[in-house]
């Protein structure tokens, strides 16, 4: 089929073969060479700039965008997006061709079209990548990977004295290899739009996208940096799976507060984001070269990909009690994490003895307050419902704990210990269980407080496991 962009023809669709469109005599094969196959953008919600078509040209399929608006502000932003593409020699950015940029007459209209073509993204945009996985968010691994991906197309187009002002996921696309692709340089089209609305007298929003766009750009001062800020919201997005405006700011800075949303990632990644899109342009990377080294560093310094908290190992410390020891390759990722001492692990065990004491004070003096002088005797209702109420208090506190976000009971936080499984994640509610029955059984056969079987165990063993600790698993 072919497409006539004449937009006042009443009929725009023509057979394949047609030279000129059948309704308004309008010539369908643009330039020369280009075929118009289809209309992209939606005819529903007109946009300043123009419509969006797919083009055939010698049998390889393009995008053609085109300018309806002839004012000679609107056209010089156009002709600059395609300037600016032209010199863009970038895999990850639309290709244009030197004769990409063309005017076309449609028939009996004095009003030109401004044409640009360009180089085909196939693959989809990353707003639609993460709707199809039901907005299950990326893994570190993939997140550090894009994002150098997309600060290396940043760097090229800044190279050049040129900003994006509109990145987001939808204009980043996924190829199917793999790579990522930065499309709608928009700059022209956006701006365009906003020119246009100021010529009209309405309220400015062609260059605004909701939770991307920084507060600068809001106010028309973007600057190189506010590319940074919405790169960072994006992946705010990407790790959690929920757009930056649907999360709070902190009223004091001004902060995005999405870290806990964001599991799995480390503080150094959840630090780069948040530097990334500091309320104010001056508290960004000061360019896009400072942003590859840094990403350098996530990708070369040891650490643990955790899948608790963010920031959680630097409140909690470095020292990991695992129900099973860490696995060798984790070991090595640790680097100057250890795993807790038996001596310190039994400290922080006493602690928490001592942080229960009272919940077991409580109900042993109702206990004993139910003793009858009459009968020499204790109320059994009373003696049950006490035990179990020491019982069941002591272990929530241990078990909900250790499955929490901290991963560690008052003890263990006080001397800076976290319980992990043998492959670094929280353990399971049924594990943090079996942990407390046995720890319990210990306690009262006198073992785990002498320490006798358990210090055999941790310095004895090759993995340094200690008996509850492998009878728990």
């Amino acid at each position: 089929m072919s497409y006539c962009i004449n937009p006042n023809c009443s009929n725009q669709q023509n057979p394949k073969q047609t030279i000129f469109c059948q309704t308004c005599g309008s010539e369908l094969l643009l330039d020369g060479c280009y075929r118009v196959t289809c209309l992209l953008s939606d005819p529903n919600k007109p946009s300043g700039f123009g419509t969006i078509y797919e083009v055939e040209d010698g049998g390889k399929l393009k995008i053609l965008k085109i300018l309806h608006n002839t004012h000679p502000k609107a056209v010089e932003l156009f002709q600059q997006e395609a300037e600016v593409l032209k010199q863009l020699n970038h895999p990850g950015i639309p290709g244009v061709e030197s004769d990409g940029y063309f005017i076309y007459f449609p028939r009996n209209s004095q009003q030109p079209l401004h044409c640009l073509v360009m180089e085909k993204i196939e693959g989809m945009n990353l707003e639609e990548y993460l709707s199809q996985r039901n907005y299950q968010p990326i893994s570190e691994r993939a997140a550090v990977r894009w994002l150098k991906q997309v600060v290396d197309i940043l760097h090229a187009v800044h190279q050049q004295q040129y900003f994006h002002r509109d990145i987001k996921p939808s204009n980043i696309m996924l190829r199917p290899d793999g790579q990522l692709a930065l499309i709608d340089f928009g700059t022209a089209r956006e701006v365009t739009q906003t020119f246009m609305q100021k010529l009209a007298g309405q309220q400015i929003t062609g260059i605004i996208s909701a939770g991307f766009t920084p507060p600068e750009q809001m106010n028309g001062k973007a600057v190189p940096q506010s590319d940074f800020f919405a790169l960072g919201r994006t992946f705010v997005y990407l790790l959690t799976g929920k757009y930056p405006h649907d999360f709070s700011e902190d009223p004091r800075t001004g902060q995005l507060i999405w870290r806990d949303s964001a599991t799995g990632i480390s503080k150094n990644l959840a630090d780069l984001i948040d530097y990334l899109m500091a309320p104010f342009p001056g508290n960004r990377p000061k360019d896009t070269q400072e942003i590859l080294e840094k990403i350098e560093e996530l990708n070369h310094n040891p650490r643990f990909i955790q899948k608790f908290s963010s920031n959680q190992l630097s409140n909690i410390g470095q020292n990991i009690q695992a129900v099973g020891s860490v696995s060798r390759q984790n070991i090595q990722a640790l680097g100057s994490v250890n795993y807790a001492p038996f001596w310190k692990r039994v400290l922080a065990y006493l602690i928490d003895l001592v942080v229960v004491t009272p919940w077991i004070i409580i109900w042993v003096i109702v206990w004993a307050n139910s003793y009858s002088y009459s009968s020499y005797s204790y109320n059994p209702i009373v003696v049950i419902l006490c035990i179990i109420l020491i019982f069941v208090g002591v272990w929530l506190y241990f078990v909900l704990l250790e499955i929490s976000a901290k991963q560690a009971t008052l003890g263990k936080r006080l001397l800076k210990i976290i319980v992990i499984d043998q492959k670094g994640n929280r353990i399971s509610f049924l594990r943090a269980t079996g942990r407390f029955l046995l720890t319990l059984i210990f306690t009262f056969l006198g073992i785990y407080i002498i320490g006798l079987i358990d210090f055999l165990f941790v310095f004895f063993t090759k993995k340094k496991r200690s008996l509850h600790d492998i009878l728990a698993s």
